[in-house]
């Protein structure tokens, strides 16, 4: 090959390297542009049905539905949103108060301040709490990685909380005491490490990478559709796993729950290439041993997402919160 036409194919190659990368720089601009408009109309189109406190400095959102003491408290899972308590709340509302609110970051709420860990999650939960005027006793009702915020808040602030129900929660050790669980934890660190940069760039909401839950009624599931695909939401998301292993760290070092009433709900199948179910129900197991005042029930057929999203889980989720309801306010054991 000659010298001429050998320069010849490296100038067409750079130019074909330099249209690719104006071509990618163009597809993330009209990406980042539809992800922006996306999320005006996502907000100007859904205003928080509840209120928004300042707890110093950002707000943060809570709906309040029901009356009767004790005030119910829903925490939610990573990535999740108050709408995504919307088959469980108003079943757990018919004899009691229960508010749904949103983590800094999530939903309606404005992002707080770093690192995402339990204390941060557990001391803004209670200024909420305070500004709002809710007043206690609690009970507490976490799922997945929002059972670690609640037992983080019934250890700081004890005398506010007069029960703890445990929906498939996560555990301080999961990620360390096996070999599965550390397996499982570096390919969710990098998954939620990507997801902003989706997000941001238009991709997930584009090809519906994260869908609302099927489950959930219209209203609710169009919020969640809404404010699902946000970049703030997989941002935050990403910060709460960053800080995962110290807030199982912070998790750990707390004490039981004395005799407080708890009900612990587990689910029967676990999705493919996540913790088995032998070991998942080990650490479960463990939980339901917080309290001398506990319950734990395994709902056969039931997912992790299931016991909040589909009727008839929910409605077992519904009826473990009113059964510690029912405990507290008539200062008796949980019924075996």
């Amino acid at each position: 090959m000659s010298s001429t036409a050998a320069r010849r194919i490296i100038r067409w190659i750079g130019k074909a390297l330099l249209w690719s990368i104006v071509a990618l720089l163009a597809l993330a601009v009209l990406g980042a542009s539809y992800q922006a408009i996306a999320t005006e109309r996502a907000e100007r189109a859904y205003p928080p049905p509840g209120e928004v406190v300042d707890v110093g400095g950002h707000g943060l959102h809570i709906e309040c539905i029901g009356r009767g003491s004790p005030t119910v408290i829903l925490e939610s899972g990573l990535g999740n949103m108050s709408a995504d308590w919307a088959n469980v709340q108003p079943e757990a509302a018919k004899t009691t108060r229960v508010c749904a609110y949103d983590r800094a970051g999530m939903g309606w709420s404005e992002q707080g301040p770093e690192p995402r860990d339990a204390r941060q999650i557990s001391g803004e939960l209670h200024a909420l709490l305070t500004k709002a005027g809710i007043e206690g006793p609690y009970v507490l009702v976490g799922h997945s990685t929002g059972g670690l915020y609640a037992r983080m808040y019934a250890d700081r602030y004890p005398d506010e909380v007069a029960g703890v129900v445990l929906v498939d929660s996560s555990h301080p050790e999961q990620f360390t005491r096996s070999a599965q669980g550390r397996k499982y934890y570096e390919p969710t660190r990098r998954l939620v490490t990507i997801a902003p940069w989706l997000a941001r760039l238009g991709v997930i909401r584009l090809f519906g990478l994260d869908p609302a839950p099927y489950g959930l009624p219209p209203k609710q599931r169009a919020r969640v559709e809404a404010f699902g695909s946000l970049t703030q939401q997989f941002a935050t998301a990403a910060e709460e796993f960053r800080a995962i292993l110290d807030t199982s760290a912070q998790v750990r070092s707390t004490n039981g729950l004395g005799d407080r009433p708890l009900v612990v709900i587990s689910a029967g199948e676990r999705s493919p290439g996540t913790f088995s179910s032998s070991y998942w129900l080990e650490l479960q197991d463990e939980l339901a041993a917080l309290s001398s005042n506990s319950l734990h029930r395994v709902v056969e057929g039931a997912t992790h997402e299931s016991l909040l999203f589909e009727k008839h889980d929910a409605w077992v989720t519904g009826a473990a919160i009113l059964e510690v309801v029912d405990a507290v306010r008539n200062n008796q054991p949980l019924a075996r």
